[in-house]
């Protein structure tokens, strides 16, 4: 399916679910200006066709699994789309795309300590063939990620109204609590890495427990912050189809504030800061060349602080959420999942 195909109500229902991706039915209905009938049915046609998932993702650095860090690399002519698909496998990247400008592609990986990291750099990375240089860096405070991401589709008052609904933290600026999970708690959290939308009875009947000991102890890890649910789209889907990676040198005393104003902007998909160079990283989408010339120029380039900006047009998102996309329909995800 093309995406200028989409329809417009499509647009708008996917856009509530990003806001809330285990709504009730009703309230996607309310925030679309729809039926509930009607949202189940174009949700079902938008899942069948794989266009959106939703997944549960452990906030890995709470519940005490590392860290995470942006790799960036260069490759010979040719070989960008390869190497992409070679480290999309590793269990440790959960985003990859292939990009313009400087870089041949970008990636996010999450690993337990600095050795692993130094073991896919010296070990895996140097059997990726097409490889001619990499860097990385080191994500030391998140401003805002995906989980609450919606490209600015849902009406102020309808956000508000979503987001009221959810236990799970989809701002970066809750209190959270840093614990492991126990055996109950990660058997719940693999069912609903697949689906993020399971019922309570499906969950208790696949482990055999109650539905109710399953919300109890789910609703509890999202409470703490531990687990956090996503409506995973490529922007494309819901009309955003340029995507940008954004590497920004900031002057360390304004980055706190930069940071949480590029987060408020509603195309920042994520926004990070992060040890190295460029200090603060991450990724914009937009409904074409326009909007993202006025996003550099009208809010970036006027923010104090900001003293040098690097934008890498992104050509092809291979890996997202830790989902890999089809290669033959890279807005369609496809059947195999891996861990990031």
């Amino acid at each position: 399916m093309e995406t200028d195909t989409l329809q417009p109500l499509d647009r708008k229902v996917v856009a509530a679910l990003l806001a809330h991706p285990r709504c009730r039915m009703s309230a996607l209905a309310a925030a679309a200006g729809t039926s509930a009938p009607t949202v189940s049915r174009r949700l079902a046609w938008l899942f069948d066709r794989q266009l959106i998932r939703v997944i549960s993702v452990v906030d890995q650095q709470r519940a005490g699994y590392g860290f995470a860090v942006f790799l960036r690399l260069r490759c010979v002519p040719g070989a960008s789309q390869d190497v992409a698909r070679a480290v999309a496998q590793w269990p440790e990247c959960g985003y990859v795309s292939v990009v313009g400008g400087d870089l041949d592609c970008t990636a996010q990986l999450h690993v337990d300590s600095t050795q692993h990291l130094m073991e896919l750099l010296n070990a895996r990375l140097t059997k990726v063939r097409g490889v001619t240089g990499s860097s990385t860096a080191k994500i030391i405070r998140r401003f805002s990620t995906p989980h609450g991401w919606c490209g600015g589709l849902v009406p102020e008052r309808a956000l508000a109204a979503l987001r009221s609904e959810r236990l799970d933290h989809w701002s970066e600026d809750s209190s959270r609590q840093t614990r492991e999970l126990d055996e109950l708690d990660q058997s719940l959290v693999d069912l609903l890495t697949d689906d993020g939308r399971r019922t309570w009875r499906d969950l208790g009947a696949a482990l055999a427990i109650q539905p109710a000991t399953a919300r109890r102890r789910v609703e509890a890890l999202m409470t703490a912050g531990l687990l956090r649910l996503r409506t995973v789209v490529q922007p494309a889907v819901i009309g955003q189809p340029v995507v940008a990676s954004l590497w920004l040198r900031v002057t360390p005393a304004r980055l706190e504030a930069v940071g949480r104003t590029l987060a408020a902007h509603p195309n920042v998909l994520n926004i990070a800061a992060t040890t190295g160079l460029t200090n603060l990283s991450g990724e914009i989408a937009v409904a074409d060349d326009d909007a993202l010339y006025s996003f550099l120029t009208e809010e970036v380039g006027r923010l104090p602080g900001v003293a040098a900006v690097d934008v890498s047009d992104g050509l092809q998102v291979i890996k997202r959420a830790s989902l890999i996309y089809d290669a033959d329909n890279p807005e369609r995800i496809g059947d195999e999942v891996r861990a990031g």
